[in-house]
């Protein structure tokens, strides 16, 4: 049987730990450490997105090391199998969660991992130590949204070393192309229009 990692190349995916090592890892959804609290990646899917998405990203953890060589891109996830997406809506639909999950059955099945046009990330240190962003990884409140952390720093509601690590994120990926959802401070794109997704094949497996 073919592997995921197998598909995702046949797929024209990029392995984006293949062409960067230094990059950081600690994939949530192989583990109970994530919205869920359940393992939904089963075997190892390794670091891949489409070509385009893995330079950026390289880029971008190129320019942190130069800004600070003891820190590193961390990534939560990247490229996500429609299955998976699938198992996750379910989990939360109806729910005041479902807002911020990709729905798999509209017009565009799925969201922008299920087409290797995503990918979660932060910022580590060199003992692997995440820095503060105010929220943890797929934290699904107001105070994970971005473009509102003045207000979240005026407010109390993160502090000014939470405030400073999101600017650095921004900068560095903003500078290689990359940018931020709306309401997730550690998902970045390319692209958010949805037609992008026509250039790409779905990851329907």
């Amino acid at each position: 049987m073919m592997s995921i990692k197998e598909k995702f190349r046949n797929l024209g995916l990029t392995d984006v730990l293949a062409l960067d090592a230094t990059i950081k890892t600690d994939i949530r959804y192989a583990t109970t450490n994530n919205f869920t609290g359940k393992v939904l990646y089963n075997e190892d899917l390794g670091v891949f997105c489409v070509p385009e998405l893995a330079e950026a990203v390289i880029n971008a953890n190129k320019q942190l090391k130069r800004h600070n060589k003891e820190l590193s891109i961390i990534i939560f996830d990247a490229a996500r199998p429609l299955s998976v997406q699938k198992e996750m809506f379910e989990l939360v639909r109806g729910t005041n969660q479902e807002p911020y999950i990709a729905n798999p059955y509209g017009k565009y099945s799925g969201g922008f991992h299920n087409y290797g046009l995503a990918v979660d990330l932060s910022i580590c240190n060199s003992k692997l130590e995440l820095l503060d962003m105010g929220t943890g990884y797929d934290a699904f409140n107001e105070l994970a949204h971005t473009g509102k952390e003045q207000e979240l720093l005026a407010d109390g509601k993160i502090t000014l070393e939470a405030y400073n690590n999101r600017g650095l994120l921004y900068r560095i990926t903003r500078e290689n192309g990359l940018y931020p959802h709306p309401n997730e401070w550690w998902h970045f794109q390319l692209s958010y229009e949805e037609e992008a997704k026509d250039r790409y094949r779905l990851l329907e497996f």
